[in-house]
């Protein structure tokens, strides 16, 4: 699944994630998840589904935090 780097911005910006949050949550460091965000590197699959759902099933980062 492809996600540019605008839904990638806007899906952050929707679950209320900075570009180092999502980084961390992702396992990436915070330079992949800028380069992510100015599309200087794709976005993984698994990222773009995931932010995705969490998007459209209004999950928030609260709600993740307590399954880890």
């Amino acid at each position: 699944m492809k996600m540019t780097d605008k839904q990638y911005r806007a899906a952050l910006d929707q679950l209320g994630l900075t570009q180092l949050r999502a980084g961390e949550l992702f396992r990436v460091g915070a330079r992949t998840s800028r380069r992510w965000a100015l599309d200087e590197a794709r976005i993984p699959g698994p990222v773009a589904i995931l932010l995705k759902l969490l998007v459209k099933k209004r999950i928030r980062l609260k709600d993740i935090e307590a399954l880890e």
